[in-house]
């Protein structure tokens, strides 16, 4: 567990809570927890908003935690690592574990590893090793304008976190206060039940001081005129936690600390509708603080989104903190920066540990380099063995490949149609398109390509064909068509297309008797005449 900051010297620090809805500002300091605002993602201004908010509140540093829905977890048994091989192996494995996620982060489990080597030791075929609590969540647009915000002040950034894991230790010390109160001794499993702003009800299992499971579901918003829907609705999500416990192994004789946090009115109702067997403790935002040591403000009547952020930022590090580009490249220079403030106080002490660090860092890139060519040869060999024995088996490895060389040119050169025609059908809103031409020209022959080339994409091009009443105004109906080209643009941009006018409205053949004639047979000829004009659409680019 990170080691909490003494009061005394706990530094002010801002906390954003991301909700699916949005995101919660608080600040932390030796005066307790504030609640600054909330502000929703569709918001005008966000990241100026943040920005400006960070910097009035005066804060020395931010710390970023996810409160949102998708989180991923899993837990897998890693064969023992050395120092040298121990990170480049984990980040394999959390590559295998999460291939669609960049954010990703791994963490040791004292408790499976634990019972991990006890069973190793009693078998000899068992692998030894850890276990490991492996999580990832989705770089989103969303995480993308907190980063924008950031980028616009001054503060360090601590890290990003998973408030399920960073909250696992509140979750142990408010059972350790409550046993302590009670007498009695500490149950395997505590469930922590609290509601945030955002809307969701949030729970988190802990099992033996470690996080067994954690959701986040919506729930009706608290009602003081019929408290019980709300606990009827916590009722049955507690229900549902239950049923998953018992897939992890949990029976009613392992003891089961339940802790729910929130205004008495909703609480106390909520514990005759709990069935299951356990020690039920309703505490308000106030008390569940007073017994970890955190001061909330009076008006925090239900919400325990300040318990969460006040635990998190007392701490000197995260224990899972999560990575990305995003986050390095501003935490890195401003690290940097610290650094060498902190080198120059401390002198060459400081300047020998950091190039001591540094050495070590160099020596591990050094061994893993040789490793890799190691590795590399092996691979070659292995291949050109497999390779002989696919000969002998009568495999023609070569004419195999020149068969997915050829599949790859003609997939490159084949142009769908629709792919160009959607975007073109839906800005033509209630024009009417008479006819168009589709042409996929040019291209090089295969001949006169070198080997490994890859075929040149083929030139895509629309004619559309666009009419109008002969009544038209001629001025009004080329503005359409304009407009027109001006929407389709906006859909074909991305795509590496231009559509441009070809032919303006013109006059067309008249279709009808030469007679002069007046009145109603003429307007009404004059509507049937059509004017006709052009659009080509082409490609400028290639696409991706």
């Amino acid at each position: 567990m990170s080691a909490l900051m003494p009061s005394l010297i706990s530094p002010s620090r801002c906390v954003l809570l991301i909700m699916d809805d949005g995101v919660g500002v608080y600040e932390s300091s030796s005066g307790g927890v504030e609640f600054l605002d909330l502000l929703h993602w569709r918001e005008g201004g966000f990241e100026e908003k943040l920005s400006d908010m960070i910097n009035r509140s005066g804060v020395s540093s931010v710390v970023i935690m996810n409160d949102a829905v998708e989180q991923h977890y899993r837990k897998e048994k890693v064969p023992v690592l050395s120092y040298f091989d121990k990170g480049n192996i984990l980040q394999r494995r959390l590559n295998v574990a999460f291939p669609n996620y960049s954010m990703r982060a791994a963490k040791v489990l004292k408790s499976g590893s634990k019972q991990a080597r006890e069973a190793s030791s009693g078998d000899k075929e068992a692998v030894k090793g850890d276990l490991y609590l492996f999580a990832a969540v989705p770089s989103t647009d969303a995480f993308g304008r907190i980063m924008t915000a950031l980028s616009n002040v001054d503060q360090q950034v601590v890290g990003y976190g998973l408030l399920p894991v960073e909250s696992t230790g509140l979750v142990d010390e408010l059972v350790k206060q409550l046993s302590q109160k009670r007498g009695g001794g500490g149950a395997r499993w505590s469930i922590l039940i609290s509601q945030h702003r955002g809307g969701g009800l949030r729970q988190i299992v802990v099992r033996n001081g470690e996080l067994a499971l954690t959701r986040v579901t919506p729930v009706v918003e608290p009602d003081a005129d019929n408290p019980g829907v709300w606990a009827a609705d916590v009722s049955q999500e507690l229900q549902a936690t239950l049923s998953y416990l018992s897939r992890f192994g949990y029976t009613p004789e392992d003891g089961l600390e339940l802790i729910v946090v929130g205004d008495t009115d909703y609480t106390e109702p909520l514990e005759g509708m709990v069935y299951a067997p356990c020690n039920y403790n309703a505490l308000t935002v106030q008390d569940a603080a007073s017994l970890v040591g955190i001061r909330v403000g009076r008006d925090e009547d239900h919400y325990s989104d300040s318990l969460h952020a006040g635990w998190v930022a007392r701490k000197f590090s995260l224990e899972l903190p999560l990575s990305s580009r995003e986050i390095k490249a501003i935490q890195q220079p401003r690290q940097a920066s610290l650094v060498i403030m902190m080198i120059s106080a401390l002198g060459l002490a400081g300047v020998a540990g950091v190039a001591v660090d540094e050495g070590m860092k160099l020596y591990s890139t050094s061994v893993n380099m040789e490793v890799a060519q190691i590795q590399k040869k092996k691979i070659e060999e292995i291949y050109a063995e497999e390779l002989q024995r696919k000969e002998r088996m009568g495999i023609d490895i070569p004419l195999i490949k020149g068969a997915l060389a050829i599949s790859r040119d003609v997939s490159n050169t084949i142009v769908n149609p629709l792919d160009v025609l959607e975007p073109i059908a839906r800005s033509m809103e209630d024009i009417r398109l008479d006819k168009f031409e589709f042409s996929n020209i040019g291209g090089e022959p295969a001949a006169n390509r070198k080997p490994g080339d890859v075929a040149p994409q083929r030139e895509t091009m629309v004619l559309l064909t666009i009419s109008f009443a002969g009544n038209i105004n001629i001025v009004e109906g080329n503005e359409e068509i304009n407009k027109l080209v001006t929407r389709m643009n906006e859909r074909l941009k991305d795509m590496g297309y231009e559509s441009k006018v070809e032919v303006p409205l013109r006059d067309t053949t008249f279709r009808g008797s030469s007679e002069v004639e007046y009145g109603i047979t003429a307007n009404k000829r004059r509507a049937d005449d059509r004017y006709e004009a052009q659009i080509r659409v082409r490609r400028v680019a290639q696409n991706g």
